[in-house]
């Protein structure tokens, strides 16, 4: 009877685990959806919040430009061509289709980039134009014009106090959705229709029905599979909806007015969505019923034989229980450190071992993808070989050692980790391998990387205004960094100064352009306006106190003075002048004498070599004159190979 009544328990228990279980993994499931969602919402913030800022810098450094002030003050709009900007612009960093305008200080259309078409009343249209004029201050939005959907930013244009104008940066969304591509997202960025009558020429030329599409990159299909389920169901999803294999989340914008403006929907692969928590309750909801199954088993066994399975029933109860408990601990332990350390093992020939979930997460390859495969599946092609020649040298000698590292995921991207690298060894002390631990420093790593691009793009923007070579600032980076290191300077001085260097014309872009540009030889006046660009450079970059432009600054502002005491602006002489300049100088002019320009033919190497060792002592530090010439072929290479497309 008490056996009949336990098989009644269990058949009963049963029924309350499975509804248990159902209800909570249905509970999980939508919490995992639901965080999935947020998660896409707030990251697709930070992309505009980055985004943003990134076009007010642009933004700032276009406003600062002397020929734009003048030729609002003069009223010629011919004095303006931002083409070579944004050539720049567009070439060295994310931006494309960049779109610049000027309005005057009454409210008219005086500079458009993309179009001749100007004069039109702006303020008329637009009430943000108006809003400017009446209050100017810096301005940022997303709004919806006659041509796209786009980020605008709006900066007021003074001369002597006085308000004189409008210069406004409008960029696209696209480099947004190509980075929510890049991560495995399919975004569908769309315009209320109530903008479509206002278009004149829109972008992109895609719609869904009566609604404007703004990422050209979206996807047709996709496009395709709304437009046929009804458009409505998509532009309004609260927090998800699951359509067919994807998770759809919609973010929405409103205008000035609060009325709707865009709709971005994401569609997110299911299979993408990490399912570890619903993993993790299966695992334990099993492990849970299993043992319950087993107390009822050892209970009927009890029953059965109440003498001798009652002492054995304590034994045994009591020993699972110390089991499960240390399996559990040591499970959690094991889980956490799997979830949460970068960690991998290889053999002696560096291949991979072992991968914890937190390597196989970073680097998007699952662990049957690596196992068994060579270290080089994840290096990314930045890295030098000298690097990894330097770690398997120090390995093979059973040394650990630090190393930053750059390595490539599975889907192209690229991810940044401190590594500490170590030998395996067997019970038996036999060197059987090798493990590392990793640290990300992938955000760290990508700040520096916007740094060094803007400090780039400043550098191109001040030598495209005097028209250089288009890989002038390329190669006397790359010099200045060869001559740094031939020197002697540490690691982190020559990278600094290679990172610094094309900023020494930025001071540049605030030369006149009948000066700057003038294909005959200049006047004394015009000689000195020209020679203070290094002061006006020099000033530009001396107010920050970050480390890399403050070498900056140093070299804006001493690059062109001498050896013997006869440069400028300040007639420093020999060691007087900072290293950096003395570097730059050499640097400069090896590109500039070996390169063509608009009032001069490249030099012939004998030439230039001739000139430098006559100039030794005079204009430049004899002692890195005579390390360029014990190393002249190491120049010559990197000349080769950031040669100008036309020069090849």
């Amino acid at each position: 009877m008490k056996i009949f009544a336990l098989f009644i328990i269990l058949i009963l228990s049963m029924f309350a685990h499975n509804f248990y279980y159902e209800n909570q993994k249905s509970k999980i499931i939508n919490d995992i959806y639901l965080k999935n969602s947020a998660n896409l919402k707030e990251n697709f913030n930070k992309l505009i919040k980055k985004k943003q800022g990134q076009t007010a810098a642009l933004t700032y450094v276009l406003s600062q430009d002397t020929t734009l002030i003048n030729a609002l003050i003069k009223k010629n709009r011919n004095l303006l061509n931002y083409s070579n900007s944004i050539s720049g612009i567009e070439k060295f960093g994310e931006y494309k289709n960049l779109w610049i305008q000027i309005i005057d200080s009454k409210g008219y259309s005086f500079y458009r980039s993309w179009t001749n078409n100007v004069g039109d009343y702006a303020a008329g249209a637009r009430l943000d134009v108006v809003q400017m004029l009446k209050d100017p201050k810096p301005m940022q939005q997303i709004s919806t014009g006659r041509f796209d959907m786009t980020f605008k930013t709006m900066l007021p244009l003074y001369s002597d106090g006085e308000l004189i104008g409008i210069i406004e940066l409008i960029s696209h969304f696209n480099s947004i959705a190509e980075e929510l591509k890049n991560n495995n997202i399919e975004p569908v960025m769309i315009v209320d229709k109530s903008y479509t009558d206002k278009f004149i020429k829109p972008f992109t030329g895609l719609f869904i029905d009566d609604y404007y599409v703004a990422n050209l990159n979206a996807s047709r299909v996709l496009m395709k599979k709304i437009g046929k389920n009804g458009i409505d169901k998509f532009l309004n999803i609260k927090d998800y909806i699951l359509f067919e294999n994807y998770l759809v989340t919609t973010s929405k914008i409103n205008d000035l007015h609060n009325n709707p403006m865009g709709y971005f929907v994401f569609f997110n692969k299911i299979e993408n969505i990490d399912m570890a928590l619903l993993n993790n309750f299966k695992v334990t909801h099993y492990k849970r019923l299993l043992i319950f199954m087993l107390v009822l088993i050892l209970v009927v066994l009890l029953l059965i034989n109440r003498k001798y399975v009652k002492n054995l029933n304590k034994a045994v109860l009591k020993q699972t229980s110390e089991i499960e408990e240390q399996k559990k601990d040591l499970k959690s332990l094991l889980d956490i450190y799997d979830k949460n350390v970068i960690f991998s093992k290889t053999d002696l020939k560096g291949y991979i071992t072992h991968v914890s979930q937190a390597f196989c997460k970073i680097s998007g390859y699952s662990k049957n993808e690596l196992i068994g495969k060579n270290h080089n599946i994840i290096r990314h092609p930045d890295m030098p070989k000298e690097a990894f020649s330097k770690l398997w040298s120090e390995l093979k000698q059973e040394h650990t050692i630090k190393l930053e590292v750059k390595n490539r995921k599975k889907n192209g991207d690229y991810y940044w980790v401190a590594a500490d690298f170590g030998p395996e060894y067997d019970k038996f002390n036999n060197l059987i391998g090798y493990s590392a631990i990793r640290e990300d420093i992938t955000s760290n790593k990508d700040i520096e990387d916007i740094q060094r691009e803007i400090i780039f793009v400043m550098g191109s923007m001040g030598e495209s205004r005097s028209e250089e070579t288009g890989n002038h600032v390329k190669r006397v980076a790359e010099y200045s960094k060869l001559l740094a290191e031939l020197y002697g300077l540490p690691q982190e001085e020559c990278r600094m100064l290679k990172e610094a260097s094309p900023m020494h014309d930025i001071g540049k872009i605030a030369i006149p352009d009948q000066i700057l540009k003038k294909p005959s030889k200049l006047t004394v006046d015009e000689w000195e306006i020209m020679q203070t660009h290094v002061q006006k450079g020099y000033d530009i970059l001396k107010k920050s106190n970050r480390p890399l432009l403050k070498v900056a600054s140093i070299v804006a502002l001493e690059h062109h003075e001498k050896w013997n005491g006869t440069g400028y602006p300040n007639g420093l002489k020999g060691e007087d002048i900072h290293i950096y300049g003395r570097i730059t100088a050499v640097a400069d002019v090896f590109d500039a004498l070996g390169s063509d320009r608009y009032y001069k033919k490249a030099w012939r190497d004998d030439d230039i070599f001739s000139l430098f060792e006559k100039e030794k002592g005079e204009h430049f530090d004899p002692k890195l004159i005579e390390l360029f010439f014990k190393n002249i072929e190491q120049f010559l290479t990197i000349r080769d190979q950031f040669a100008d497309r036309y020069q090849e």
